[in-house]
């Protein structure tokens, strides 16, 4: 590859037993850091460490961001192992399927509580660390934040959140030398959301006709552009939202009452 602007660096990447996060995990330990990945899947982390480079330094920790003592444990662990922290990644994610009428209220608190309260309970605890490295945060945020989706009502509202909530870090912090930007993705296959249609004959190929590249994306794609972000060549990207969907967020989705 040819990077290795992270030498030296610290990144905690939370929500890397799979998918993006792992892919997030992974490029910044090739790319020279130091990374904590951490989920609730201790077997699913061990195979997230175990596809790390050779040579490189990526340990896990079992953690539930709904957790707010054990967040803060956690970034404040991190720094004290590691001397220092100059990377926060939130990619932690669950959604919803289903109409708002069926919405029951333990799932909105769920939901809210892993998209969006992590990445309070994440942010405030890492700020003091970030700011003596001058470090900055990427959340990992969803087209749903921009376009909203047809019957995921809570997942949308909490990825809006979570945006809202990145904006907030950027303008208080920014004078302070941290930055914090959001990544959105589009369809990113596989992951944990649209794993299931490599089991549907044709589901691939058919949603991907709806994509102007004609393709989904793959979690090393969306890794690069997170990557990036964390990197010192975005210096001076603070507060932004970035799309990374093969151009999706364009095109018009209708809900299927009105599609049909």
């Amino acid at each position: 590859m040819g990077f290795n602007r992270f030498t030296d660096r610290v990144a905690l990447v939370i929500g890397g037993s799979s998918g993006m996060g792992a892919a997030i995990a992974l490029r910044l330990a090739e790319e020279g850091a130091a990374v904590v990945v951490v989920g609730r899947d201790a077997e699913k982390l061990d195979r997230t460490v175990a596809r790390a480079p050779e040579g490189s330094t990526i340990v896990s920790r079992v953690v539930d961001v709904r957790d707010e003592a054990a967040v803060v444990e956690l970034v404040d662990g991190t720094a004290e192992e590691f001397q220092r922290l100059d990377v926060l990644v939130n990619c932690a994610g669950v959604s919803d399927i289903g109409l708002l009428a069926e919405l029951d209220t333990e799932t909105w608190q769920d939901i809210l509580a892993v998209n969006a309260s992590s990445i309070l309970y994440t942010a405030r605890a890492a700020i003091p660390h970030l700011k003596r490295t001058q470090g900055n945060i990427v959340n990992i945020g969803s087209s749903n934040a921009l376009h909203k989706n047809y019957g995921q009502p809570a997942y949308s509202a909490a990825k809006s959140a979570a945006e809202s909530l990145t904006a907030s870090i950027a303008i208080e912090y920014g004078a302070q030398g941290i930055r914090a930007n959001t990544v959105h993705p589009g369809v990113i296959y596989p992951t944990g959301m649209t794993g299931f249609m490599g089991d549907v004959p044709g589901a691939v190929e058919a949603y991907s006709s709806h994509i102007p590249m004609r393709r989904m994306g793959t979690p090393e794609e969306f890794a690069a552009v997170v990557a990036f972000l964390a990197s010192s060549e975005a210096s001076y990207v603070n507060g932004a939202s970035i799309m990374v969907d093969g151009g999706l967020n364009q095109v018009i989705h209708l809900p299927p009452t009105v599609a049909t």
